[in-house]
């Protein structure tokens, strides 16, 4: 398992939508985590358990809380509980030799009657009904919860460990779900009720009495039980029915056009903004066709009208210029003979004059058709260069707006024609309400029974240790006959023949898992030579240590930063012992260690811990000299910086700003 991001939203101090990557780079395995005491490293940790575990989950803070008043105080104060709170996993994972993608949703709000939970799978992107319907059975068959602890766990458990008040119970715990042995437990325990109930068989009046009202009173619990385990079958089918009821519905007021419907008002309101458009355009292209439009039907008649205007303008100017010049030349031919030049000279002057005239003749005498201004020809030439290209432009513009219009009007006009009538949709909407609202009523009904399924529980187990403690204090002077002698004798010998075949399980697979310890801790221990052996007793679960000289080596007479090393190698021993590419968390990693054994871990632990290691650190642990050993082993790293004013605390790329600092002095 490879987990992928993680989405915090108004989950404990973790105000509004955090959210942090946490895919690893290949040969990087660490992503870390930095932030202050108090400042939300816990909190994570105990949202990914509270994401795969729900109730079954170990939660730091929880304490004697039930699990609906927990999540109601795991929503972030400054949000209406209403609004409520949520966690989402992404992950991946190989299924049957193929890597599917998962997304885990758990939700929370608090409604009319509480808290109310749900929990939501997809697969590869698409909803995943039956993951979600059996998620707790999913996730016990892949990381049981009571296993999740050599995986997810902080400095406060190593501590314990270290300790040793606790060791021997989580190795129990640990060894007994790895070997699968809880069906012997079970077993067991069925073996004392039964005894239990022969022992009760010879007590006096008194005794007997109330050991039969206690019975009674298991029996009613058992019916009231059975009866709530068959009305909840009965209610889960129904819920399931009214579901998929529901879903139709949903389905058929789609398809009836019931979203057109609801969208009818919008649509009207479009179209007609759409038609007061095109009117508009229309307008304006009216305009556009009463002015210069038209002259583009005759651009080369306006060509040629220009031409001969131009044309027609010469005539004018030569026809003016010859009656200019026949006058001048009169004027001319007068001065030369009053000055009494020659006659042959006047002559010479004269036929040049004449000639000059005779050559401007011709362009004079030509017709004058259009005999216009002669502005007209600078004017068609301006029509024809500016005005008509940008009319012609212009037109097309509008050409253009009006199709698009036109196709928009008649795609909404079609879509206006399919919304069904107000009496056909109503009655869909009636339909879809009324089996919402009963989907709504069994699903709080289902709620409130397994709720009291819980009451029931609490009870029968209070009733269990009644019966235990009348049965024990008259066993010696009630135990008289030889045929119930007998049963509780072989009953207690096939419990003492469990034992021993507990041990024995134990024993014969307990080997491998010493020898994973011992190699853990002998690569975390920097006295090499200071261990050579490690069991585990089968029946106390206490560890044992030999030293080199095959001696038994007291736990106490290793340094309490060697019994954390011994804590830490337990766990990462039993978890590779379980054989599960699980990632490991690590809250608070290096907790009261010594510098020597900080390094220890730093270099030979964490980059190896798993495929996938989260670390969530304070500014006292992996900073200086340390971060510097891991950094080549980081993905990437995170902030959880909190705000005090505003009470959030929010997921930030980068790590602690003083990193330099602890690096100079470290």
């Amino acid at each position: 398992m490879i987990l992928d991001s993680i989405i915090l939203e108004n989950f404990g101090a973790y105000g509004g939508r955090n959210e942090a990557v946490l895919t690893p780079d290949n040969d990087k395995p660490i992503i870390l985590f930095g932030g202050m005491n108090g400042g939300g490293k816990t909190t994570l940790l105990d949202a990914i358990q509270l994401a795969f575990y729900g109730a079954k989950a170990r939660i730091s803070n929880r304490g004697k809380l039930s699990y609906k008043d927990f999540l109601k105080e795991s929503i972030h104060r400054g949000v209406d509980p209403e609004e409520g709170a949520s966690i989402t996993l992404r992950f991946h994972r190989m299924l049957e030799g193929n890597v599917h993608h998962f997304e885990l949703q758990r939700r929370w709000r608090e409604g009319v009657k509480g808290i109310e939970e749900a929990i939501y799978v997809s697969c590869d992107g698409m909803p995943d009904d039956v993951f979600t319907e059996h998620w707790d059975e999913t996730i016990e068959t892949f990381l049981p919860s009571s296993i999740a602890h050599l995986f997810f766990f902080d400095g406060e458990q190593i501590k314990d460990l270290a300790e040793g008040d606790h060791a021997a119970d989580i190795l129990r715990t640990a060894i007994h779900s790895l070997l699968g042995l809880d069906l012997v437990d079970r077993l067991e325990t069925d073996l004392k009720v039964f005894e239990r109930r022969k022992k009760a068989e010879v007590l006096d009046e008194e005794a007997i009495e109330a050991f039969q009202q206690v019975r009674r009173e298991v029996e009613q619990i058992d019916r009231e039980q059975e009866k709530a385990a068959m009305e909840e079958g009965v209610l889960v089918n129904e819920t399931g029915r009214l579901e998929k009821e529901l879903r139709t519905k949903e389905d058929l007021f789609r398809k009836e056009g019931g979203n057109t419907y609801l969208q009818r008002n919008e649509l009207e309101n479009q179209l007609a903004e759409l038609k007061n458009e095109k009117k508009a355009i229309e307008a304006d292209y009216r305009e556009l066709v009463a002015g210069p439009l038209p002259f583009l039907s005759i651009k080369e008649l306006l060509s040629e009208c220009e031409i001969l205007a131009r044309h027609e303008t010469e005539v004018r100017r030569e026809r003016i210029l010859l009656q200019v010049l026949e006058s001048r030349d009169q004027k001319v031919v007068a001065a030369l003979k009053t000055e009494k030049i020659g006659a042959d000279s006047v002559n010479k002057v004269l036929q040049i004059l004449e000639a000059d005239r005779r050559g401007r003749v011709e362009l004079a005498k030509e017709p004058i058709i259009l005999d216009s201004e002669d502005t007209l020809a600078p004017q068609l030439a301006h029509l024809q260069n500016y005005i008509l290209p940008a009319a012609e432009q212009q037109s097309q513009d509008y050409l253009s707006s009006l199709a698009i219009l036109d196709e928009k009007i008649i795609r909404l006009e079609s879509e206006l024609s399919r919304v069904p009538t107000a009496e056909r949709i109503e009655v869909i909407i009636k339909d879809l309400e009324d089996i919402r609202s009963r989907h709504k009523e069994k699903f709080g009904e289902l709620e409130a029974l397994r709720l009291r399924q819980e009451i029931l529980q609490r009870q029968r187990t209070a009733a269990d240790v009644k019966l235990d403690k009348l049965g024990e204090r008259e066993l010696e002077a009630s135990n008289v006959e030889d045929d119930r002698k007998r049963i509780l004798k072989h009953s207690q010998r096939v419990r003492a023949t469990l034992g021993r075949f507990r041990t024995k399980v134990i024993n014969r697979h307990t080997t491998s898992m010493e020898l994973l310890i011992l190699e853990s801790f002998r690569k975390l221990l920097h006295k090499k030579e200071l261990i050579t052996g490690l069991r585990i007793n089968a029946e106390t679960f206490e560890t044992m240590l030999t030293g080199k000289n095959g001696k038994d080596i007291p736990f106490d007479r290793l340094s309490a930063g060697e019994r954390q090393l011994l804590a830490t190698s337990l766990l990462w021993g039993l978890a590779r012992a379980s054989g599960r590419p699980v990632p490991t968390i690590i809250d608070t990693p290096l907790g009261r260690l010594d510098s020597s054994h900080r390094r220890h871990l730093i270099e030979r632990y964490f980059p190896c811990a798993s495929h996938q290691v989260l670390l969530l650190s304070t500014d006292e642990e992996i900073v200086g000299s340390y971060y510097k050993t891991l950094k080549p082993f980081i993905t990437r790293t995170y902030m959880l910086s909190h705000d005090e004013e505003s009470g959030k605390t929010h997921i930030q790329p980068g790590y602690f700003s003083d990193i330099n600092t602890y690096e100079n002095t470290h």
